[in-house]
């Protein structure tokens, strides 16, 4: 068997082995010996020198296994240490390498992920159609494959949509206008030339039927077309709705057109080149009025989006004319209505002329009376002097009796609408002196206070003749004699109201709501019951407003508001 133990260590171990043996000897020796003492005396010395011997040898065995094993030790330590440096040699460059490993992974894992979010985002903001290039076996490349395929799908979809979109965009600008014409000649106007424009086609026009004739005739103006070829345009009625029920009452589009296959007419004169049409109809209450006729479509012939566009606007060609029917027709209703509304005004306007008729004759008889009379005593004068002054007198009496019966005809007389400036003030003062001989025998006492007023814009006669149906109310109510009339003008923000204030009999509240509806009237046989209705109608017409507050058996007071910076009524 092989000794590990180093050289010199053998060596001691050999060495010590003799010197055991020396010892067993030497003791052995000194345990028999007993005759000499000198023997003995040797004998224990030479053991114990043995003894120490054999110690000094086995401290340097020690102290050489001592430093052997520290030598080892170190050694040891040192391989460790160069074990520990390895390792962790070994640890970072396997972290590295593991780092490397998964940034590739990564990278090669988020690479065609980023590049579809940056595509997504693309196709977010609308910018649709953008592919990747990446491919695999694995799912990313199955991911790039589907997403290639949606974004071409929706490329095309926007695409459809946008067309789409710009067609309803054309046929909304196109039949806008059709809703706002008011007259026959506007529509077929625009239902030539927008369809032209809109559809493309080189000649364009409405064709309509005319019930004396029995043809239905392209009327103008039309778009690619002369006079002289609109005209040679019509088609006999039965030949048309033969035509109209062979298609089912659906567009019909001929392409590559061959003259004897339509009726006569309808393509025009010989020297006209047709070479294809496309006709929609127009239905008025399920019966066919009319047709639209399009002819010669650019870059080939009419498609499937040409007939559906046709239907559309066809139908609503439809309800333009139905449109323009209603419009006529309330046209001529208002106008029916604002003759019935002169013809009310006018009435009541006489009926206020025939409230103040006797008194005004009244009124005249004063100064007829004085005419006579200066008349009689001039036929009997020789002075000259006192017939001129009797003259003078007469003159001055027959001017005041003029302007009394110019007054009242002017208010009578059915006049236009008028707008000038106004000073309410003044027009008050005509106003209560043409009531002023029904004031004067009614015994009324009226209290006038007028502040300083802008002018205002309206119709003087109108205006006089509202506040002469509230004074006349107002006269009315005091009609058993006593009483008075207030009669007040001032200024409200942008707005000059006229108070009218009676101490008479009042309105009852249960009347109060209904004073101003036509027709209605508390004066039983009297009366039109108009006067307050028309006074309502003309103060809204210059766009002013009329408050009444009234207490049964204290009186009653009209406020009048007018704008004063009213340029147009």
């Amino acid at each position: 068997m092989e000794c590990h133990h180093s050289p010199e260590i053998n060596n001691k171990l050999k060495e010590i082995k003799v010197q055991v043996d020396r010892f067993k000897t030497s003791l052995s020796y000194y345990i028999t010996a007993s005759a000499n003492g000198e023997m003995i005396k040797s004998l224990r010395k030479e053991t114990y020198n043995v003894g120490t011997k054999l110690l000094d040898i086995t401290s340097e065995m020690a102290l050489i296994a001592n430093q052997t094993l520290q030598e080892r030790t170190r050694k040891a330590i040192a391989d460790i240490r160069s074990a520990q440096r390895i390792l962790i040699f070994t640890l970072f460059l396997a972290f590295l390498i593991g780092l490397w490993i998964a940034v590739t992974l990564t990278r090669s894992i988020t690479k065609p992920v980023r590049e579809l979010i940056g595509l997504s985002r693309k196709i977010a903001e609308g910018d649709f159609g953008y592919t990747t290039d990446y491919y695999d076996l694995t799912e990313f490349g199955e991911l790039a494959a589907s997403f290639n395929e949606m974004s071409l799908s929706l490329k095309e979809s926007n695409e459809r949509s946008v067309v789409h979109m710009n067609r309803l965009a054309g046929l909304h600008r196109m039949t806008l206008p059709l809703y706002s014409a008011s007259a026959i000649t506007e529509l077929i106007r625009e239902v030539s030339f927008a369809m032209a424009e809109f559809i493309d086609v080189e000649q364009c026009g409405l064709m309509l039927l005319d019930n004396d004739s029995e043809y239905y005739e392209h009327k103008h103006p039309a778009s690619g077309l002369d006079e002289e070829q609109i005209n040679s345009i019509k088609i006999r009625k039965d030949d048309l709705l033969k035509l109209y029920l062979s298609s089912k009452n659906r567009p019909l589009i001929i392409n590559n057109l061959q003259r004897e296959e339509m009726p006569a007419g309808l393509l025009g004169d010989n020297n006209m080149d047709i070479r294809n049409v496309m006709l929609g109809w127009v239905r008025q209450k399920g019966e066919l009025i009319g047709v639209i006729r399009l002819a010669n479509k650019h870059g080939g012939g009419f498609t499937e989006e040409s007939y559906r566009l046709i239907g559309i606007i066809s139908n609503n060609v439809s309800v333009a004319f139905e449109n323009i029917k209603l419009y006529e027709d309330m046209m001529a209703r208002m106008q029916e209505l604002k003759e019935t509304q002169e013809q009310l005004l006018q009435a009541a306007k006489l009926a206020a002329v025939g409230e103040l008729a006797s008194n005004v004759a009244h009124e005249i008889n004063n100064p007829l009376t004085s005419i006579m009379g200066y008349a009689e005593l001039a036929k009997d004068e020789t002075d000259i002097e006192i017939i001129m002054k009797d003259i003078d007198i007469i003159e001055k009496e027959s001017i005041r009796a003029r302007d009394i019966v110019q007054q009242l005809l002017e208010f009578s007389r059915k006049k236009p609408l008028k707008i000038t400036e106004v000073d309410i003030n003044s027009l008050l003062r005509e106003t209560v002196s043409l009531a002023n001989p029904r004031i004067r025998d009614a015994g009324i006492k009226v209290i006038e206070q007028y502040s300083g007023l802008p002018l205002i814009m309206g119709d003087p006669n109108q205006l006089k003749q509202v506040f002469l149906n509230i004074i006349n109310n107002a006269v009315s109510s005091l009609s058993e004699g006593g009483g008075k009339v207030s009669i007040t003008t001032g200024k409200n923000d942008d707005s000059v109201f006229v108070e009218i204030e009676d101490n008479g009999s009042g309105i009852p509240d249960d009347v109060l709501p209904r004073i101003f509806e036509p027709y209605f009237t508390t004066k039983r046989n009297k009366g039109t019951g108009l006067g307050l209705s028309i006074s309502y109608k003309i103060i809204q017409s210059h766009k002013g407003r009329i408050d009444v507050r009234s207490r049964e058996g204290e009186g009653t007071k009209f406020t009048v508001y007018l704008p004063v910076y009213t340029n147009t009524i």
